[in-house]
């Protein structure tokens, strides 16, 4: 079937949505909070740079804030940023604009840069800075608490996708999924590119709203990857696929 893993990862993604509202005698149970941090099943979940944002501003490091992030280092250590792809509530909004082809990023390496300047804006401020003005966790806030000042940044955001490509944010600016990304560098979870089924037809690079080349060496590119699979339901020569073997065969010759 056609653009199967699409249709798989839509359906995570609703259910990803649909879990932020629990009903009333799940609460403290099962799951309690957000994106930002939550518990579930009694084990605290809290995103990687809220908990350096969070230390910075506070001056102070607490023991049971970074445990808590150790479970999501651990799933993006593995399967890289998967956070982006299959549960981030402003990309779910993000993939619903219409595609059109984006330009090629010069400074990929954006995102981290902002990651660091909100850091260092959060020890400055004493102020967890993306928490408070993330168009991310705004949307979070919109949907749990509904309609107010916070709607405006996300459209802001939706505004500008439509004006300069669908995954403007995602692709040049936000610091979490730059964080993210990083940790997933080394990811178990590759795309591996069969080098001799590869035509260099380009379509698995027209169907990335990243911008990536499926299994390219090059870690401007794999930090950017979000092990979608998008590529994959557009390959027809089905070269492309999930292996957790180690770094997939440069196929398409980026980063040599």
């Amino acid at each position: 079937m056609k653009n199967k893993k699409k249709y798989i990862r839509r359906l995570i993604q609703l259910a990803a949505i649909g879990w932020l509202f629990p009903p009333v005698y799940f609460l403290g149970t099962v799951w309690v909070g957000t994106y930002i941090s939550a518990d579930f099943l009694g084990v605290g979940l809290t995103d990687p740079l809220s908990v350096l944002e969070i230390t910075l501003a506070g001056k102070s490091i607490w023991p049971a804030l970074w445990l808590s992030a150790v479970p999501l280092v651990v799933l993006a250590l593995l399967l890289g940023r998967v956070f982006c792809s299959y549960i981030c509530p402003l990309n779910f909004l993000l993939e619903l604009l219409p595609r059109r082809q984006e330009r090629q990023l010069v400074r990929k390496t954006l995102p981290i840069g902002i990651a660091v300047m909100v850091l260092l804006l959060s020890l400055v401020l004493a102020v967890p800075v993306n928490n408070t003005i993330s168009p991310v966790f705004s949307l979070l806030r919109v949907l749990l608490f509904g309609w107010g000042s916070e709607l405006l940044l996300v459209a802001l955001v939706l505004l500008a996708a439509l004006v300069w490509g669908q995954k403007i944010w995602c692709r040049a600016l936000c610091p979490l999924g730059a964080v993210y990304g990083l940790l997933g560098i080394k990811r178990r979870l590759f795309l591996q590119v069969d080098a001799k089924r590869c035509v260099r037809c380009g379509k698995c690079r027209a169907a990335c709203s990243m911008g990536t080349y499926p299994g390219s060496g090059n870690w401007k590119e794999s930090y950017l990857c979000t092990n979608c699979g998008d590529c994959i339901d557009a390959c027809d020569k089905q070269a492309i696929r999930f292996t957790w073997r180690g770094r997939g065969e440069d196929a398409l010759g980026e980063g040599k």
